[in-house]
């Protein structure tokens, strides 16, 4: 018993805060199956996420309040910084589904505030941490999951568009200040991902240098795609705002082709990565049929931890926002891509998963 005690503090004291990606995950890829018209799915999806949410939520809480200074020595440290904004994220898709599902405005609107004072308090650590670090030093500790300060910025703006479309609230400079969130956040990726073009492009990558959080070189513009397309439909129809409108659909046109882009290139990392590392000699057949099998399966070939989830929230987020561009601009051909992109993001979702689930059952079986 004192030894499962111990194990549960370490298990605290060590949460990783990238398992709010499974938040952001199933969030999107529930939201994503409303908009295909699959609602059993879509809620059954829901409802697991709010259990996942309110679990991390527990333990992320429980660390503060036990090990505050392992938290504050995380924030102080720039690669393990920027995984905290997966919380941001994570409560805005929650808010998303309340939203969505619930109309639960009053609820969703305070964890959209929480979210804002996370988001706030993250970006002043990071910017803490880049302003302490050489210029070089911090060059090299770009990856992908620097992203998620693009990914946490525009959401941001999706959830408070989508409360102001739920409460009816036509302010136009509520709509200004939430367009200025998702404007932040283009500029962000238009700065930020030519560093990672340098590092995956133009220097040495082995397989086992490829991680998940690169996913979110085609998240974030993503997400962005998304916003824009939902803002292209809800903003103020006053003349006003018609340019901004012409120049938002231009960007969230771009987005999208940017986003598109990246996925040739990362399902070829994907498979060249699974089908190698750790793999010796020819890989089993059953990898070779589908290579993303190892974040489920496999004793020797089991290939799983928690940012694997900054997998699914790319792909997920992309059957969205695909489907709400469709929409935005009246292109019924944009809408067959997301009946089919939408079941592998399903699949890989179940996979990672099963991966977690796997994970959990062994750390609790070498508490015993």
């Amino acid at each position: 018993m004192e030894r499962l005690g111990t194990t549960i503090s370490n298990g605290i004291k060590d949460f990783h805060p990238a398992y709010f990606a499974m938040v952001m995950a199933t969030g999107i890829v529930s939201i994503a199956f409303e908009a295909m018209a699959f609602s059993c799915i879509a809620k059954t999806l829901f409802l697991l996420n709010l259990v996942f949410y309110s679990i991390l939520c527990v333990i992320l809480a429980a660390r503060l309040l036990l090990f505050r200074s392992n938290v504050m020595a995380d924030l102080k440290i720039l690669p393990r910084a920027w995984l905290f904004l997966t919380f941001v994220v994570g409560t805005n898709t929650i808010g998303a589904q309340l939203v969505i599902f619930q109309h639960a405005t009053t609820l969703a609107s305070l964890l959209w505030l929480i979210a804002l004072i996370s988001w706030i308090i993250c970006i002043y650590f990071i910017l803490s941490d880049v302003i302490l670090m050489r210029k070089k030093t911090v060059r090299k500790m770009v990856n992908g999951a620097t992203l998620l300060i693009i990914v946490s910025t525009v959401s941001i703006a999706l959830l408070g568009l989508r409360l102001l479309d739920a409460t009816a609230i036509h302010a136009a400079y509520a709509y200004f200040a939430t367009w200025i969130f998702w404007a932040s956040g283009f500029a962000l990726y238009l700065f930020i991902v030519p560093l990672i073009i340098d590092r995956l492009f133009f220097k040495p990558l082995e397989p086992g240098d490829w991680e998940a959080p690169y996913w979110i070189c085609m998240g974030a513009p993503a997400i962005i795609t998304l916003t824009g397309s939902e803002f292209v439909m809800h903003m103020p129809a006053v003349p006003e705002w018609e340019d901004i409108r012409e120049i938002t659909l231009r960007i969230t046109i771009l987005a999208w082709v940017i986003g598109t882009s990246w996925i040739p290139y990362q399902i070829f990392m994907d498979i060249r990565q699974l089908t190698t590392v750790n793999v010796a000699g020819r890989a089993p057949l059953w990898i070779k049929t589908f290579p993303w099998l190892r974040l489920a399966f496999g004793r020797q070939h089991y290939f799983y931890d928690p940012s694997s989830w900054s997998r699914v929230f790319p792909v997920g987020m992309y059957t969205a926002c695909t489907l709400s561009l469709a929409k935005a601009t009246g292109s019924a051909s944009l809408g067959i891509i997301p009946q089919y992109w939408g079941w592998f993001a399903l699949l890989i979702w179940s996979l990672t998963l099963i991966g977690t689930m796997r994970s959990v059952i062994s750390w609790r079986l070498s508490s015993r």
